[in-house]
């Protein structure tokens, strides 16, 4: 009894509770009967009339003690007997959360509370929820009867989405400071994030979006005419320049001389078979494909070519024909053809092969060797949402469960480089060190994934 009374009030102290470790007899028998988990006597004296609302060992109510033990006759006894339902801790969690950190992932208990009427959104002092209980065990039972009755980790969401928003911005302007370039891993697909992050009602600072919306577009500017006779004055257009243009277009930037002469940039370099060619594949995953590279180009001649028509179509084909070998690939094959227009039977093909890949873990790995990261599940789950896979589908809840596990406090997710490192390293203040860089790419596609299963903020916002 004192073992499993100690772990009780060692529990109740790690919550701030200013219980004494010296004193813990019962202040009940109910409770004493309770922590030996003798149904019996707790059965007994519940039908003697006892109170199941009196007491506390180390803040814990003889409801939770029944509910640890997972206890559901006990617990419809207690029912029986006038327990407050509405109890909580000294945390603020209530039976509902109790019932829902079983590690069995049993939901037995969850659905006699929620029948009762347990709230699923009620959250806790520090604003967890019985869905973050349960999800820490996984995708359970527990967890699919909670979604069922409404529990939601919206909330849960956004506040991850503004965390990684905030950081991409304050660490895209200190790479622009160091470097005194533009790249895609630090501003394009920041602002693609971004894009998404303000049509769900997040803050975005608007004048660092300005500031680095006029930089990008001067730094073109210098370089167009030059760029429009010599398609190697810029390194990479398929991809470079193509990620540029899709970081404007989500920021709303209006097509323009500059953004008409960086298309035909990317034009010239698509061969005859329709697809576009990159560089040697030394800075996976961002450049190391011929895929990306044509379904970006793609995209962009879309949004800001003139009459691009002839030019996606063979793009397309070529899309449609290719057989992908990483993950990247899946992903940008299945966005090439969504944003081509391709047959539904193509997309749906496409989109199968891609969710084929989803791991146990809930994650996607860039390569069959490598551990999931959220590079490679952020643009997986915007490629499957591109495709019209819903937020609630269980692949979707999966991979955004793997996001919401894996990040780190400080809005960041690490994902390792394995890169050829041909510029020197530049402190950009996002975190991870050598690894920075690609991580700021990780954390934009998480961050994209985790705003699109958002609603959007106000029906104007989906037009603005």
């Amino acid at each position: 009894m004192r073992k499993l009374a100690l772990v009780i009030a060692l529990l109740a102290l790690s919550t701030g509770a200013r219980a004494q470790i010296t004193d813990l007899t019962p202040p009940t028998p109910l409770l004493g009967a309770l922590i030996h988990n003798d149904v019996a006597l707790a059965q007994k004296l519940l039908e003697s009339g006892a109170n199941p609302n009196e007491g506390r060992l180390a803040g814990l109510p003889p409801l939770f003690l029944a509910i640890a033990r997972q206890n559901l006759p006990l617990l419809r006894l207690m029912v029986q007997r006038g327990v407050d339902l509405t109890v909580r801790d000294r945390s603020g969690s209530t039976a509902l959360m109790w019932a829902a950190s079983t590690d069995s992932g049993d939901a037995a208990l969850i659905r006699e509370l929620l029948d009762l009427g347990a709230d699923p959104q009620a959250v806790n002092n520090t604003g967890e929820t019985a869905l973050d209980w349960a999800l820490r065990r996984g995708q359970t039972p527990a967890v699919d009867t909670l979604r069922r009755a409404g529990a939601s980790d919206a909330r849960r969401v956004k506040a991850s989405l503004e965390k990684a928003v905030s950081l991409l911005q304050r660490s895209g302007e200190q790479f622009a400071a160091v470097s005194g370039c533009h790249s895609c891993h630090h501003q394009s697909l920041p602002q693609m994030a971004f894009g998404i992050a303000r049509m769900r009602g997040v803050t975005v600072d608007e004048a660092l979006t300005r500031t680095r919306i006029e930089a990008v577009v001067t730094t073109l500017k210098t370089v167009a005419d030059e760029a429009v006779t010599n398609r190697d004055r810029i390194p990479d257009p398929p991809i470079s320049v193509s990620y540029t243009l899709l970081g404007l277009a989500a920021e709303h930037y209006p097509a323009s001389d500059v953004t008409e002469a960086m298309t035909r940039v990317i034009a010239a370099w698509q061969n005859e078979d329709g697809g576009f060619h990159t560089l040697p594949p030394v800075r996976p995953p961002l450049e190391a494909s011929d895929v990306t590279a044509t379904a970006l180009s793609l995209r962009a001649l879309e949004l800001y070519g003139a009459h691009p028509e002839q030019r996606v179509a063979r793009a397309r084909d070529w899309l449609r024909a290719v057989s992908p070998t990483t993950t990247e690939e899946r992903a940008m094959q299945l966005l090439g053809l969504v944003w081509s227009g391709a047959s539904p039977s193509d997309i749906s093909v496409s989109a199968a092969a891609l969710r084929a890949l989803q791991r146990a873990d809930g994650g996607w790995a860039q390569l069959p060797t490598l551990e999931s990261d959220a590079y490679a599940t952020g643009q997986a789950l915007v490629a499957l949402n591109a495709a019209g896979e819903s937020p609630t589908t269980a692949p979707t809840r999966w991979g955004l469960d793997f996001l919401l596990r894996t990040q780190f406090p400080d809005g960041s997710w690490l994902v390792r480089t394995r890169s050829y490192p041909l510029q020197p390293p530049k402190d950009s203040g996002f975190p991870h060190g050598r690894h920075q860089w690609i991580s700021a790419a990780g954390t934009s596609w998480a961050a994209m994934a985790l705003g699109l299963a958002l609603p959007l903020d106000t029906p104007a916002a989906a037009t603005n």
